[in-house]
């Protein structure tokens, strides 16, 4: 079986291998705005920035499994499991000065893009967080160009800015440019946020 522990890094260090994100390819187009990571810009996750580039180490499942939270063609590994937990029992570390940050990856099918944002209620609250080149980067939209080979596992979490360290995340996510936009609420420690 696939768990949690399997996907999050034995250290830091060796999730920190890929190389600076780069802004969004049409940056210069007029309908780009914003700082990048924000929702008008995101920032650009392709395979190098993906945990595992092949063997030795075994590809993500490309499916969901049953504590997976899955939405298009991707899902948050182990998301389902945090909304019984509590932040003592999940042991989260400390984020900037008055903050939190939960660990656990996102993986996309091969070949597949996906942009992941925070909606605006939880913006100032939450971001996600991926460590780049040996430092945490904050962002509240990520799109993830998953490799066409499977093993799109990208190591990241999501830090609360400042207690309380629960709250169902409102999320939307849009699959390969398309205009639909697909919502999830992730429960991170809520319970139901049905």
């Amino acid at each position: 079986m696939f768990t949690l522990a399997t996907l999050t890094c034995a250290t830091l260090a060796s999730c920190t291998g890929a190389s600076a994100p780069a802004a969004s390819p049409s940056a210069s187009a007029p309908h780009v705005s914003g700082p990048i990571g924000s929702p008008g810009n995101p920032v650009i996750l392709g395979c190098d920035a993906e945990a595992w580039d092949g063997a030795p180490a075994p590809p993500a499942p490309v499916t969901a499994g049953p504590q997976d939270l899955a939405v298009g063609p991707m899902y948050f590994a182990g998301a389902r499991h945090l909304a019984t937990e509590t932040p003592a029992q999940e042991g989260g570390s400390p984020y900037g000065r008055d903050g939190m940050f939960f660990k656990f990856g996102v993986v996309v099918r091969p070949a597949a893009t996906v942009t992941v944002t925070i909606g605006a209620s939880a913006r100032g609250h939450v971001v996600i967080v991926k460590a780049v080149n040996g430092s945490d980067l904050a962002m509240t939209s990520a799109t993830y160009h998953a490799c066409r080979e499977p093993g799109g596992f990208y190591p990241q979490g999501f830090a609360f800015t400042h207690p309380p360290f629960r709250g169902c995340v409102p999320l939307d996510v849009t699959v390969g440019g398309q205009a639909q936009v697909l919502h999830v609420t992730l429960s991170l420690f809520a319970g139901s946020c049905a």
